[in-house]
C-alpha cells in the first residue's frame, strides 16, 4: 500500500509531454515548433504526473530564505514565535502537497507564478512520484520541529533539526539536488531519474 502511494502515475500535473533528443517538451508547443513539428514520429509519449523543477526550486528557495530569517531572529534575539508559525505554516503546505495535491500548496503555487509568469520561465517537467516521497520526509521534519517548538523545546536539538532542514532546502534550490528523491531511488521504489539523477519522466 505504501509502496503504491509513492509509485502511482497519476500524482502530478497531468501534461501532454514528448520526449525528444533527450529532453522533455509540452506536446502542443513541441507540434507549434518548426523545427520539430517533422520529428513528432520519433518523439516518446510520456504518460504520467510531473511537477514543474523550476517552480520546486524556487519554493525551496523562498522557504530556505524565509527559515534563515526567523532562524536568526530565534537565534539571536530569542523570539520563537515566528519561527514556530513557519514550521507549523511549512508542516500544513507539505501535508498538501502530500496527501492533497501538489496544485494545492500556496507555496509551490506562488513559486511557479514567480517562474513562469513573472520572470517568463518555461516549466521544467520532471517525475512528480520521487517529489512526493521527498516531501513527505519533510512532512515528518517539518512535524516534529513545530511540536517541540509548541511545546517549548527550543534547545540545540531541535535547532539541528532545523538547520538540517534548511540545508537541504538549500540543496535543492543552489544545485537541483532533491535528497529524498535520491533516497526514493535507493529504495528501488522506482527506476527513474532526473536532476542529480533522481527524477526525470518515465517514457510511456
Amino acid at each position: 500500500m505504501i509502496k503504491n502511494f509513492y509509485t502511482t502515475a497519476d500524482y502530478g500535473y497531468k501534461k501532454q509531454l514528448v520526449k525528444y533528443a533527450g529532453k522533455i517538451y509540452e506536446l502542443d508547443a513541441f507540434n507549434k515548433d518548426p523545427h520539430l513539428a517533422n520529428a513528432i514520429s520519433d518523439a516518446e509519449f510520456v504518460n504520467q504526473g510531473v511537477v514543474d523543477e523550476r517552480a520546486v526550486r524556487a519554493s525551496a528557495g523562498l522557504t530556505m530564505m524565509a527559515a534563515i530569517w526567523v532562524f536568526c531572529l530565534a537565534f539571536f534575539y530569542g523570539l520563537f514565535l515566528p519561527i514556530t508559525l513557519f514550521v507549523t505554516y511549512s508542516f500544513f503546505d507539505f501535508v498538501l502537497r502530500v496527501f492533497v495535491g501538489v496544485q494545492y500548496s500556496p507555496t509551490m503555487l506562488i513559486s511557479a507564478w514567480i517562474s513562469q509568469r513573472v520572470l517568463n520561465m518555461q516549466a521544467e517537467w520532471v517525475s512528480a512520484m520521487p517529489k512526493r516521497f521527498a516531501w513527505t520526509i519533510g512532512v515528518i521534519l517539518s512535524g516534529i520541529v513545530a511540536f517541540l517548538f509548541w511545546t517549548g523545546n527550543n534547545g540545540l536539538n531541535t535547532q539541528l533539526i532545523c538547520a538540517v532542514c534548511v540545508l537541504f532546502t538549500w540543496m535543492e534550490s543552489a544545485f537541483a539536488y532533491c535528497a529524498g528523491c535520491h533516497i526514493y531511488q535507493l529504495l528501488n521504489l522506482k527506476s527513474e531519474v532526473c536532476n542529480g539523477a533522481s527524477c526525470e519522466v518515465v517514457r510511456k
